[in-house]
């Protein structure tokens, strides 16, 4: 369901607002934040009301707080990302959501370009061409008038016994060491600092937001593990909420300042999985009327993305001109991949090329 309506949505709900990079780019990345952010809304009832994931939130309520935030979050399994989903649809800004994601996965036909058009962030994890990259869509975040909230993963990779010893072999070097870690593994600074300031710079973010994530019970290490049935009972969540005013402007205090948020991460996923639990039942997370918002809307996502899909697979079926477009669609990404690497890198080209024409008519 998540392939197909994935598919789908990216056919024939975002492609064609194609034209409105030319036309308006802020309209154009809405719309596609709008069609991504209701997809996740689907799969969050896939997750809750299908296979039955209970969520336990604790920690700072920000259910009517929907500020520009970059989120920071522990990386326990490759899957992590799908199950936060379930947070944010309580806060409701799966709209504004935009995740930092490996390069690679740009390139996925339907899913990866479907992502692009949402203004996902994508690295290559090479300093030099990841800090151009980190500045030009943040830059395009802002020409677009677009509240955002960027969801990053400090370490960089999941958490495995081989990632867990490399991660604290290389920690070990660096003066900065305080420990090895168990639950989580050393972030890494140099990005999220960069990444930080630019956003404050371009006055696009209010606050930091720390998630820690955790499992109860048996949960999917890979995407296989989610086919073969491995999912977890319980999905808990600890929500910390930093104002950016808060937070130092310099690159090496802003790095200590992640480290020392991991390191008490680290000492709070070492007692959740002593006691299955963040805190106290008292302090969790329990407004019956939001939860019944969100279960209601979550149901409704589903319901009008299968009529969706149903409605297109017919005409796909029955008309040959659908047919075509679908192959031109296709070609047509496929030439953007080849010469711009891929819709994302194209739309902020043309939107710098349209700042610095906005600059050069003022100068004159």
């Amino acid at each position: 369901m998540i392939l197909i309506g994935s598919c789908f949505g990216f056919f024939f709900a975002v492609t064609p607002a194609v034209p409105f990079m030319l036309l308006n780019r802020r309209i154009y990345l809405r719309w596609c934040s709008f069609v991504m952010g209701y997809h996740l809304l689907m799969i969050t009832c896939l997750l809750e009301d299908l296979l039955n994931i209970k969520t336990v939130i604790t920690g700072d309520d920000l259910t009517n707080n929907k500020k520009r935030s970059l989120i920071i979050l522990n990386h326990r399994t490759r899957l992590d990302w799908m199950f936060v989903w379930m947070l944010h649809s309580r806060y409701k800004i799966l709209n504004q959501l935009k995740i930092v994601l490996k390069a690679s996965l740009k390139h996925i036909p339907c899913l990866g370009w479907g992502c692009q058009h949402a203004g996902f962030l994508f690295l290559e994890r090479v300093w030099t061409k990841d800090q151009h990259t980190m500045k030009s869509i943040i830059s395009y975040y802002k020409s677009c008038q677009t509240p955002i909230s960027l969801l990053i993963f400090p370490e960089g990779t999941n958490l495995d016994d081989n990632t867990k010893r490399k991660s604290n072999d290389y920690a070990s070097k660096q003066t900065t060491y305080n420990r090895p870690y168990d639950y989580c593994l050393h972030p890494r600074t140099t990005g999220f600092a960069y990444l930080l300031n630019t956003m404050r710079a371009d006055n696009m973010i209010d606050n930091v937001d720390d998630v820690t994530i955790a499992y109860e019970g048996n949960f999917p290490v890979t995407e296989l593990d989610l086919l073969k049935g491995v999912v977890p009972k319980v999905v808990h969540f600890h929500v910390k909420r930093y104002p950016i005013n808060d937070l130092p402007q310099e690159d090496e205090k802003i790095g200590q300042w992640l480290q020392d948020c991991w390191n008490e991460k680290e000492n709070r996923l070492k007692e959740f999985y002593t006691k299955n639990q963040f805190d106290s039942p008292s302090k969790r997370f329990n407004n019956q009327e939001i939860e019944s918002y969100v279960r209601f809307q979550r149901r409704l996502a589903l319901i009008l993305w299968i009529l969706f899909i149903l409605f297109w697979s017919y005409c796909l079926i029955a008309y040959i001109k659908i047919k075509l477009y679908v192959l031109i669609v296709c070609l047509f990404h496929w030439v953007i991949e080849a010469f711009a690497n891929g819709i994302i890198d194209f739309v902020c080209q043309l939107d710098e090329n349209y700042r610095q024409t906005q600059r050069t008519i003022k100068r004159n």
